[in-house]
């Protein structure tokens, strides 16, 4: 998604950035003043809690199908405040988890709520954070937050099981990817995909086979189909910058690492020599671009590398080589 696209972000989901006192004052809710009694009190407490919680539910409704969209979108920061400050407010998530358990089929695309949810848990439990957000921190309910999303996702989790997964990792894929509808928006997501396997990796082994079945089964209707998502995939993965963080894997992360670089391979091998230059131009393109910023590093894959008599891969080698010959300055990228 360009990120100087225009975006239309309704008011409902700008709204969410309010604070519940300048919620109430703006709907006339008013819950003290001269002559009010503790039952008129009580009503307008009630009936603060009731507008505010479904204002919030709509407003994330529409909130979070922006997000999962426009990731990349300069406007979505004002968006990503507003969906924290409802994650951040207990009691008004515990009211949204009763709408929700009640009407689910009026709010679809929640789906994609687990997935920030989840970054706000992961950031507020961070050392790096201020005083102040470490008393935010405090107002956490973390297991009911985790709760709410295995209660979203439960189609999508037992999805992900019946391809195999382990219920924890069914868990963190469905919250990532809960629909391949994804992949269709912005590519950013194949990237999300492959820092949540990483992730995965640190603590246990990953199927990859296992969860990339998976994630192609995921949905009703196909979004995409499996040959879109495997160029969509591997075109991303050969981006992966090859930093300090990789030499400090673990076995597991290395043994998946080793595991992503082979199959890449071997696709990249097995695919039309037209389409296999097309990616590597695309490739070089997009390394270019990152060049344009300074932020060209080395990648995951040396292509240079198996351009040599002795590679197995022979269509690698033909493509590298056809590309060099036709520009000698892809030499550089392709290395």
């Amino acid at each position: 998604m360009d990120k100087k696209k225009k975006i239309k972000i309704p008011k409902s989901v700008l709204g969410l950035r309010m604070s519940i006192k300048k919620f109430a004052k703006k709907n006339n809710i008013h819950l003290k003043g001269k002559g009010m009694s503790k039952k008129e009190k009580k009503y307008a407490q009630k009936r603060l809690n009731k507008e505010y919680s479904e204002f919030a539910i709509n407003g994330l409704n529409k909130a979070v199908k922006i997000l999962a969209e426009n990731p990349e979108h300069k406007k979505v920061e004002k968006v990503k405040e507003g969906v924290e400050n409802i994650i951040l407010n207990p009691e008004a998530m515990k009211r949204i988890a009763k709408i929700y358990k009640k009407n689910r089929e009026a709010y679809p695309n929640l789906k994609f709520f687990p997935n920030m949810i989840m970054n706000t848990l992961v950031y507020y439990s961070g050392d790096s954070i201020t005083e102040e957000e470490k008393e935010m921190a405090k107002s956490l309910d973390k297991e009911s937050l985790i709760e709410f999303c295995e209660k979203i996702l439960k189609k999508e989790i037992k999805k992900y099981k019946k391809q195999g997964l382990p219920d924890e990792i069914a868990y963190q894929m469905a919250t990532v990817i809960p629909t391949t509808k994804l992949f269709t928006s912005n590519r950013r997501w194949y990237k999300k995909l492959i820092m949540q396997m990483y992730d995965i990796a640190e603590q246990q082994a990953v199927d990859v086979d296992a969860i990339m079945q998976a994630i192609t089964k995921i949905d009703k209707k196909k979004y995409i189909t499996k040959k879109e998502f495997l160029k969509g995939f591997f075109s991303e993965f050969i981006l992966q910058k090859n930093t300090n963080k990789n030499a400090k894997f673990n076995d597991t992360q290395q043994e998946l690492h080793e595991g992503l670089v082979e199959r890449t391979l071997v696709y990249l091998n097995n695919i039309k020599k037209s389409k296999l230059k097309e990616i590597l131009k695309q490739y070089i393109k997009r390394r270019k671009h990152a060049e344009e910023y300074k932020n060209d590093t080395k990648r995951v894959i040396k292509f240079t590398d198996h351009a040599n008599s002795n590679s197995p891969y022979e269509n690698i080698k033909a493509v590298v080589s056809e590309l060099i010959e036709d520009n000698s300055s892809n030499e550089l990228y392709l290395s």
